[in-house]
């Protein structure tokens, strides 16, 4: 039955703010998450192999074809839900996210052989993995880093010991960044967690140069995975206001003013016992024991996208 809780917020098109929906797809969780009460949903939030996996129902816009939720947590009850968030892991070890985050390096540096003088900004950088795969080489003014969780706070000090930086709390406090004062700005998967993503990419856009880049790097809601997986697909997900494609995600940038916009497959590395455990929670078979191969990695794209702008 329904729940009589109705406190979920009401939304509109995150990138082209239109309110019609196609009635033709959803993507839904059983049970529902609109349906759920928020107490059920703050039992989901945490992990991906869940009995029962709660979601709010993903629409596309009639209009620019996004695929979002229209009804989704209100900012203070996310607030409430990121207190109780676990670490951004999801159990694989640093070596193994700092190779995928070297093929994010890799992409960037290929679509952009030099970058223009000026400064250098990360949104959600945790520990800086990205960051300390692009240092070598590189010689950013100063380098702003934009990270909510203050425990890694010290380690990111640690990283830029030798380079001029400021550490801020969360994305509110980007106005102190200068304007016309950053050659690059980096935010991976930081962009599906918005509520108000456009809004940010309009914060944003005054604070490059001219020639400056941005990179950002989401899920791939086209992907092969989410096509075959269907509502197992870990990315749907409560954490997931909206889920983007390359059109919506080069759309999304677009939109923002941002020019020569490419979008690329990105390659994510992890290890083969983590991908047959996926696999077999989306057959419904996620009990099942399994060996421990964690020495075996592979390397695969299987679902996430990076996207290039720049400012003209």
């Amino acid at each position: 039955m329904p729940s009589t809780d109705q406190t979920y917020l009401q939304r509109n098109c995150p990138t082209c703010g239109a309110a019609t929906l196609n009635s033709s797809w959803s993507m839904k969780s059983q049970p529902i998450g609109e349906e759920s009460s928020f107490a059920d949903l703050q039992s989901s939030w945490r992990g991906f192999f869940k009995d029962q996996k709660h979601f709010f129902t993903y629409r596309h816009c009639s209009s620019c074809g996004q695929t979002y939720a229209p009804r989704y947590f209100t900012p203070n009850q996310l607030g409430e839900l990121y207190r109780q968030m676990d670490d951004n892991t999801a159990g694989l070890s640093e070596a193994l996210m700092a190779r995928t985050q070297r093929g994010y390096c890799d992409i960037l540096r290929r679509q952009v052989p030099r970058f223009e003088p000026g400064g250098y900004l990360e949104l959600g950088p945790d520990i800086g993995l990205f960051t300390r795969e692009l240092m070598p080489g590189t010689s950013f003014s100063h380098y702003w880093m934009v990270e909510p969780n203050r425990a890694v706070h010290p380690a990111l000090d640690q990283l830029l010991s030798e380079k001029p930086h400021t550490l801020l709390d969360d994305s509110e406090q980007i106005e102190k960044v200068p304007d016309g004062s950053l050659s690059l700005i980096v935010a991976i998967h930081v962009l599906d967690h918005l509520l108000e993503p456009q809004q940010l990419l309009s914060q944003l856009m005054p604070k490059l140069i001219r020639g400056g880049i941005i990179l950002m790097v989401t899920h791939d809601g086209d992907s092969l995975p989410a096509r075959v997986f269907g509502p197992k697909w870990p990315a749907y997900c409560l954490q997931h206001p909206q889920i983007y494609s390359s059109a919506t995600l080069k759309n999304s940038l677009s939109r923002a003013g941002f020019q020569q916009v490419q979008v690329k497959k990105t390659v994510n590395y992890f290890p083969v016992t983590y991908l047959l455990r996926h696999l077999l929670f989306a057959a419904g078979l996620g009990r099942l024991p399994l060996p421990s191969w964690s020495s075996w990695t592979i390397g695969l794209k299987l679902g996430n996208i990076a996207a290039i702008g720049r400012k003209a």
